[in-house]
């Protein structure tokens, strides 16, 4: 048997790929809108707990969802979702701008959301059968036999006929975003158990803290306390060359790491792609991880200290600047590249001559920017034994009750701190205006 030519074959592969890719907004709109009524229906889950079964039939104990319970939960929120992208428009749609339209580019008309809406649940059923039989329009099932297609709406807005525009507060996806935004900041508030009653009742108790750190005691500025064997000038000028070590060495580590984790520079083959992949998985996990969390590993490691403090802070910074450096390669102009291609110019000549000149100022913006940043993190971690300023804080403040002016030296330290930062940042700020 002939087998058929690689043109064919190669056609039609394009013309699915092409169809998938109409098809992915249209499946992360859906999956959005159906996780948002997923939410809706935890919060509202969790305030009847909270104002029901707790504080008026607290005998009953917590409300618990039986286990033939959660299948209803799932299948009824996903029954808004379609019921939302048959015959509304949600925040999906809006987010991933899609537009529900007729294949002659007009409104659907009630009959034709009908019967999208119930041959979406065929559609659901059938899923794996659905994306292999999706054409190259990225037309489902749902889709041919209602005449209705899911459309980018910067491609259909001009052809579809004119109507009033409502206001952005009057429409589904305006009126689901409030109800979004209300019930997190209810459910919030609930969960972080605030109390504003509180906040003025005991106002009273902290007066005596405020008035010793307004009122600093500089005894121990230079003059080292002779429990630390350290000043509160050594403790400042310890943090600030560790954050400005973890800054150019962190620096220096995620400069050639940021090309190996742009989509631009490495999107050019499957090898190329993995390291893309991995790269941008480095940046994104340990970044997530706080710098107080491996100042803990590295006192560990390396023992307590401002050593550990460096350490810590550099991976961080690594990860940090490498993810902001990466999107700077990504977000280039691409003229001076495909030039320097055109002449016969390596990839390496690409990135010499076309990438590194146009990312340079805002690298060292971004690095200074992140010194500002390693300062502030270096007193923090000083909490887990990260050395600087930090140490001498954290020791005054846990002698409150031993010592009669711990929180006066306490305030001392936090006015060094803000002054030194704030100097810092005055000089920095200047720097990146010059740069930039």
């Amino acid at each position: 048997m002939a087998k058929k030519p690689k043109k064919l074959r190669s056609a039609r592969r394009d013309a699915l790929l092409k169809g998938f890719d109409l098809l992915r907004p249209r499946v992360f709109a859906f999956v959005l809108d159906w996780a948002a009524w997923g939410y809706i229906a935890y919060a509202a889950m969790y305030l009847l707990n909270q104002y029901w079964y707790t504080w008026y039939v607290d005998w009953y104990g917590t409300l618990t969802l039986p286990t033939w319970g959660w299948p209803i939960v799932v299948l009824g929120t996903l029954e808004l979702a379609i019921l939302l992208h048959a015959f509304g428009h949600g925040i999906g749609m809006s987010l991933f701008g899609t537009r529900l339209v007729t294949t002659d580019i007009d409104y659907p008309t009630r009959r034709q959301r009908w019967i999208r809406f119930l041959w979406m649940h065929a559609s659901l059923v059938m899923l794996p059968l659905t994306l292999l039989r999706t054409g190259t329009d990225g037309a489902a099932v749902h889709d041919r036999r209602s005449g209705t297609r899911m459309r980018a709406w910067k491609d259909v807005k001009d052809e579809l006929p004119p109507r009033k525009p409502r206001a952005w507060i009057r429409t589904q996806s305006g009126i689901m975003t409030l109800v979004l935004i209300g019930v997190t900041f209810w459910l919030g508030w609930e969960i972080t158990e605030i109390d504003l009653g509180m906040l003025f009742s005991r106002a009273g108790m902290s007066a005596r803290i405020w008035k010793d750190l307004v009122n600093p005691d500089f005894v121990h500025f230079f003059q080292p306390d002779p429990t630390l064997g350290q000043s509160i000038v050594q403790g400042l000028i310890e943090s600030i060359f560790i954050a400005l070590l973890a800054t150019l060495m962190g620096g220096i580590v995620a400069f050639p790491l940021s090309f190996l984790g742009a989509r631009n520079i490495m999107g050019f083959s499957p090898v190329g792609w993995l390291v893309y992949a991995v790269m941008r998985a480095f940046f994104n996990v340990f970044r997530s991880i706080e710098s107080i969390l491996w100042a803990v590993v590295f006192a560990v490691w390396v023992g307590f200290g401002p050593f550990a403090g460096v350490l810590a802070l550099t991976l961080h910074t690594i990860a940090a600047l490498g993810k902001l450096f990466s999107e700077q390669v990504e977000g280039i102009d691409p003229g001076p590249l495909e030039a320097i291609a055109s002449t016969g110019g390596r990839r390496v000549d690409v990135v010499l001559f076309g990438v590194i000149p146009q990312i340079v100022p805002s690298y060292l913006a971004f690095t200074l920017y992140r010194w500002d940043i390693n300062i502030r993190m270096a007193t923090v971690i000083a909490l887990v034994g990260g050395g600087g300023i930090g140490r001498i804080l954290f020791f005054y403040k846990n002698q409150v009750g031993f010592l009669s002016n711990a929180w006066n030296q306490v305030g001392a330290v936090i006015i060094a701190i803000v002054a030194v930062v704030w100097l810092l940042d005055y000089i920095s700020g200047r720097v990146r205006e010059k740069i930039i």
